[in-house]
């Protein structure tokens, strides 16, 4: 391409001086020919009426003289050579003619159109080729007048071949020079390809650098012209082009590593629907769903399993968004949310984006905030619905009556509390959720800490029957924690196991140093818990035995308050429980140096 580009420049320039010199010597040559040829015919015309007027008395029908007639044409002859001369009266006879043929030629008529033209008073000049020969020859018919009659004519016959040996010889003049002319255009030619072609070349190769992938490239600018211009640009463009496509680059990377970290699953189908992009989160979730990911694989079996036929239709055909949720496996367990975005480019669909969330713990924490709400709602009702009724019997009259109205009073206060501890539980939670608080925490001895616990609750036992097994360690065990919630999570767990265990049976609480943790277990012979009901003992309001828990008192949040407080000391809490044999409750807090704050 760079060689054809620089050989069509060369061609090109060398053509069009071709073509001037063509021109201007054809030019040159058939002036110089026109020059000769009138100058040669100007002498024949002038030789020919100077014979004429000589010989025109002597072509007088009275006084013709042949001998004096030759003797003018031998010596007019003498001073033009190459020419012809025959002399005719004013009958066409040939009166004298060359030398060569005049003894066989005179008083013969010569009828031509020439001759006749010239006797009817016409001069005569053309020009002819010998078809014999092939030399060319300038003929003369000139009328001989006397007065204004014509009693002879000349004509003459002169050989053109000197002009047109001239004329060879000044063509091949031409040509040597043309020769040597075009020789030095193709070179000043070639020179002239080089400076556009060089640089162009150098711009060819250095585009072709930049679309390997190397744009440090750039071009010495030469000269101050148009090429130069175009060097400067390619420069300016090559900077531009750099730095844009590290710009580039740098959100490429940024949008690859937000797509790659997202935990929702991004998956890119083309307007044929077949996979052409997808990150790991997406992998996984479409492997959960039963799809292998590759990329130029048809996404139709993904398409059909979330849409109906006629949503793909519109979704293709109009490029509307849409949004539809799908459960993975089991109608209970996982929930994701599927949207469907279409991209387009002017206006015309290019490809589909699926974006996966999993909406299941927001769903699950829609269902347990409605749950928690009725809950509430329930637990404050009852209590109210209480108060409600005893105030109004109070005031329908009851009150009258010492009794009833003391009776009716220890039931208001005691809902009343019952609210009051309700409300107090919520207020913890919702402190130890929003982080809200911060707990003072510091090294205590733990055994001591269970010791003043169990002396809240020992009159209670021996009121009720209950057996109180302790076992501690004879040393103490310091642990890095907030006293005052401490000692709620074991009045809640004692507190639990109180009301659960009937007269007669036993509450065992035991303290023992396991590795680097602290474990404390609270066990009685109470009622005992279902298996199925095990997993869901720490969730807020639940209870086991509905009924008997709310008579007791009880709301169904003191062992997620537990949970709560054990784990934000860093520990760990759990459950076992037989059904009809008791209940043991188990948490772990470590054992560590003390730290000045620890907010939770």
């Amino acid at each position: 391409m760079r060689a054809g580009m620089q050989g069509k420049i060369v061609l090109l320039y060398s053509l069009l001086i071709l073509f001037a010199m063509q021109i201007s010597g054809v030019y040159l040559v058939k002036s110089l020919e026109n020059y000769y040829l009138r100058n040669y015919a100007a002498s024949q015309l002038a030789q020919g009426e100077l014979l004429g007027s000589f010989i025109s008395r002597y072509l007088l029908e009275e006084e013709q003289q042949d001998e004096h007639i030759a003797s003018l044409i031998t010596e007019f002859g003498a001073g033009m050579t190459g020419t012809e001369i025959m002399v005719l009266d004013r009958y066409g006879r040939i009166l004298s003619g060359p030398e060569q043929r005049s003894s066989s030629l005179l008083g013969e008529r010569v009828i031509q159109d020439d001759i006749l033209l010239a006797l009817a008073g016409n001069t005569v000049e053309a020009i002819r080729v010998d078809p014999d020969t092939g030399l060319r020859h300038y003929f003369l018919a000139l009328p001989v007048k006397n007065m204004s009659t014509v009693v002879g004519m000349i004509f003459l016959k002169g050989s053109l071949e000197h002009i047109y040996l001239m004329l060879k010889e000044i063509k091949l003049i031409l040509i040597t020079g043309w020769l040597i002319v075009l020789g030095i255009a193709v070179v000043i030619g070639f020179l002239l390809a080089r400076t556009i072609t060089v640089p162009i070349r150098e711009v060819t190769s250095k585009a072709a650098a930049m679309a390997a992938g190397d744009f440090s490239q750039k071009i010495e600018v030469r000269f101050e012209d148009e090429i130069g211009e175009l060097g400067k640009m390619f420069n300016f463009l090559t900077a531009r082009l750099n730095d844009t496509l590290k710009e580039i680059s740098s959100e490429k990377n940024k949008v690859e590593t937000i797509i790659n970290c997202m935990s929702d699953g991004i998956v890119a189908f083309d307007k044929e629907g077949k996979f052409i992009h997808f990150n790991p989160a997406a992998q996984k979730i479409l492997k959960r769903l039963g799809y292998s990911l590759e990329l130029g694989l048809s996404g139709k079996p993904l398409f059909q399993k979330i849409l109906k036929h006629e949503e793909i239709v519109k979704l293709f055909q109009e490029g509307n968004p849409l949004t539809k949720e799908i459960h993975v496996g089991d109608p209970r367990g996982e929930i994701l949310q599927v949207h469907f975005a279409p991209f387009k480019e002017n206006g015309a669909l290019q490809g589909i984006l699926l974006v996966f969330h999993d909406v299941t713990k927001e769903r699950s924490f829609s269902l347990l905030q409605q749950e928690f709400v009725a809950n509430v709602s329930h637990e404050l009702r009852t209590p109210l619905t209480t108060i409600k009724n005893y105030v109004e019997t109070l005031l329908d009259g009851a009150q009258k009556d010492p009794e009833v109205r003391g009776r009716f009073l220890q039931v208001v206060e005691k809902e009343t509390e019952r609210m009051v501890k309700l409300v107090r539980d919520l207020l913890v939670l919702s402190q130890i959720d929003s982080q809200g608080i911060e707990w003072a925490k510091e090294e205590a001895d733990i055994v001591f800490l269970i010791q003043e616990v169990l002396e809240q609750i020992k009159l209670e036992c021996r009121v009720k029957n209950i057996t109180l097994n302790v076992c501690l360690p004879p040393e103490p065990l310091f642990v890095y924690l907030n006293k005052d919630r401490m000692r709620q999570v074991l009045l809640n767990l004692l507190d639990n196991a109180l009301k659960y265990t009937y007269p007669g049976g036993e509450i065992g609480v035991k303290v023992c140093k396991k590795e680097s943790s602290v474990c404390v277990s609270v066990a009685d012979t109470g009622t005992g818990i279902p298996p199925e009901e095990v997993p869901r003992v720490f969730e807020r309001f639940y209870r086991v035995d509905k009924t008997r828990s709310r008579h007791s008192g009880g709301t169904g949040l003191g062992l997620s308050i537990a949970k709560q407080i054990v784990e934000a000391h860093e520990g760990v809490i759990f459950l076992e429980s037989e059904l009809g044999k008791g209940t043991k409750i188990i948490f772990y807090l470590p054992l560590k140096k003390a730290k000045k704050h620890s907010p939770k």
